[in-house]
């Protein structure tokens, strides 16, 4: 299909001491973001590698545990976020078996000067409970979003949160959007998700566990049908390293 995806089955890595991960879709964007499947095992705990001018937002999605910096300490209780300070050390402890989505940025020069100039506050950790909602034209009645990461807020990267259900409803639930030339996307899903990711006319069945990709610019939806349910991150990075807030008309 147009876009690119991955089953849950097909992007579990191999363990060694309790912990693994795994790339997901190596090569489908040349922007540098990587995206890492990531398993740590009930009672192990794993340090992240820290990577000068790299930002690693992590994607909480199934378990308990915790996450510590030398000076923090979050609980993981539900789907939850996180974005450690890369000049800090930090440390994932699973009380049950976790699995989570590791996103990799790299830093060009021109994020590296904007990051020095202005990101919000690292380390950074939001259980889904406390993101803000909000409401867009192209999500349906009975969607609800969230916001994690508002644009401008850690350079290049934005994401979010969308939930929909079509239980008792005869008609799909979920997002369909026009594409945006400015940003590519990633969707993690997660819970009880079973959806119809389309891009660009073509369709393929997803559920939770699963990982997308669409291409900057290509029209794509999330839907779910009558008596489903969806669960998804998403994941934006704006494809053009200078002079990227710009408005594209709709069409």
């Amino acid at each position: 299909m147009a876009g690119a995806f991955v089953r849950k089955a097909d992007s579990m890595p191999e363990l060694k001491d309790g912990f693994g991960q795994k790339e997901m879709l190596a090569g489908t964007y040349e922007g540098g973001v990587r995206a890492y499947r990531c398993v740590l095992k009930a009672g192990c705990s794993v340090c992240p590698e820290m990577l000068r001018d790299t930002l690693q937002i992590f994607c909480l999605t199934d378990g308990i545990g915790s996450v510590t910096t030398p000076e923090r300490a979050f609980s993981v209780n539900e789907v939850s976020f996180f974005v450690p300070d890369p000049d800090v050390s930090c440390a994932i402890h699973a009380a049950t078996d976790m699995m989570y989505t590791m996103f990799v940025v790299e830093q060009k020069p021109a994020d590296i000067e904007r990051y020095r100039a202005f990101h919000m506050k690292l380390p950074f950790f939001r259980g889904l409970s406390q993101c803000t909602e909000y409401v867009q034209d192209c999500h349906s009645a009975n969607c609800r979003s969230y916001s994690v990461i508002p644009t401008k807020r850690l350079c290049r990267v934005l994401m979010g949160v969308c939930e929909a259900s079509a239980e008792g409803s005869t008609e799909p639930e979920g997002c369909m959007e026009k594409g945006h030339p400015a940003v590519a996307q990633w969707n993690v899903l997660f819970g009880e998700t079973d959806l119809l990711l389309t891009v660009d006319g073509e369709s393929v069945s997803q559920q939770g566990g699963d990982f997308s990709y669409v291409k900057a610019g290509l029209d794509h939806s999330l839907q779910c049908m009558p008596g489903k349910t969806i669960h998804y991150i998403w994941f934006e990075h704006y494809v053009q390293e200078k002079d990227y807030l710009v408005s594209y008309p709709r069409s």
